[in-house]
């Protein structure tokens, strides 16, 4: 961050962000079709990117999406789905 000035890293977490909405449909058409492996890698994926635009709370996220994908966990997989959406669209910018 110590590259960026505050209106750059905003702008950068912001996109992030949108980002991760625009992933959410396709994340839950994965869930309605037992895709594990697709979830596994969006899980992987948000686990490794969410903490280098600050979010530590989305890298747990990931880490939980892709620890029940490796499960085949549908029930935990829709749980945390879901509480990865509600904790998304509340960083979305007024």
């Amino acid at each position: 961050m110590d590259d960026f000035d505050d209106d750059e890293w905003a702008e950068m977490q912001t996109k992030y962000v949108a980002h991760i909405i625009t992933e959410i449909p396709k994340i839950k058409a994965a869930l309605n079709s037992k895709d594990y492996q697709a979830l596994m890698i969006f899980g992987h994926n948000i686990k490794g990117s969410g903490g280098m635009y600050g979010f530590d709370d989305i890298t747990d996220f990931g880490f939980k999406i892709e620890t029940s994908a490796k499960a085949e966990d549908l029930n935990s997989l829709e749980e945390f789905v879901g509480e990865l959406e509600k904790n998304i669209n509340a960083k979305k910018p007024k």
